[in-house]
């Protein structure tokens, strides 16, 4: 495919819902074996494509949502700099003024000119529970920042953000300097675990690689060192049978 024709795919597809819900459902089972997606959506083609058709309100492509949107706990979360680079996008602005341990975050509307300040102070944190936790004493500036602009936003720009005006941590996540969630090992069901892996490697060689795990969990960073070897050598082979199948 050149790339006027992925171009105009494109195109077409976020003028035509039925086109655009194939288009995301036919990423979506790349994405879900892909290592460069969050860990919070390998292996998870719907949620892939539940955060593709969440983003396309913003512009997003699938990529785009995976790296800009969270879901914690069932509800949508969003990064915060993605939040302040909708809002300014939208032509509103935002001050951010932060230390002492506080940070002030002042927007200002442009349709309306409704302004509001939202302030986050390190005794929030505290009262929260946070300020005592690794990410608060490394880099206390950023994550106050990043609360304050949340609150910003969800009480001057919530049309902005539709929704998702809450950061990851604000839902229970652990998060980095950034505000973005912290990828934590997890357990994943033998049967889900299997089927993965037969997807990856073929059946043969996925039996072969389980070995004598039974019904067992496995973490999902122990899936992928089994997956990873041999996935390369499975799609190759599979390749070259399709190849062959064409000729014939």
């Amino acid at each position: 495919m050149t790339d006027i024709e992925f171009v105009d795919e494109r195109q077409i597809a976020r003028a035509d819902d039925s086109r655009y819900f194939d288009l995301v459902m036919r990423q979506a089972d790349v994405l879900a074996s892909a290592t460069i997606v969050p860990a919070a959506y390998r292996g998870k083609p719907a949620d892939i494509i539940a955060a593709g058709l969440f983003g396309r309100a913003f512009g997003w492509d699938v990529m785009t949502s995976l790296r800009n949107i969270y879901v914690i706990e069932g509800a949508a979360s969003m990064k915060p700099e993605a939040m302040l680079g909708l809002v300014r996008q939208a032509g509103h602005s935002v001050i951010i003024d932060v230390g002492n341990g506080k940070a002030t975050a002042t927007g200002k509307r442009c349709d309306s000119g409704d302004e509001h300040t939202a302030i986050f102070t390190l005794e929030d944190a505290e009262t929260a529970g946070l300020a005592g936790k690794k990410n608060w004493k490394q880099y206390e500036d950023s994550m106050l920042t990043w609360r304050a602009v949340s609150r910003l936003c969800r009480n001057l720009f919530s049309d902005v953000v539709l929704g998702a005006g809450y950061v990851p941590e604000e839902l229970g996540a652990e998060v980095d300097a950034n505000g973005d969630p912290i990828e934590a090992d997890y357990l994943i069901l033998s049967s889900d675990a299997k089927n993965q892996l037969i997807e990856a490697v073929g059946r043969e060689r996925a039996i072969e690689l389980w070995g004598e795990r039974g019904k067992q969990s496995i973490y999902a960073s122990q899936l992928h060192q089994l997956i990873e070897p041999d996935r390369a050598i499975y799609e190759g082979t599979n390749d070259s049978n399709q190849t062959e199948e064409d000729k014939s």
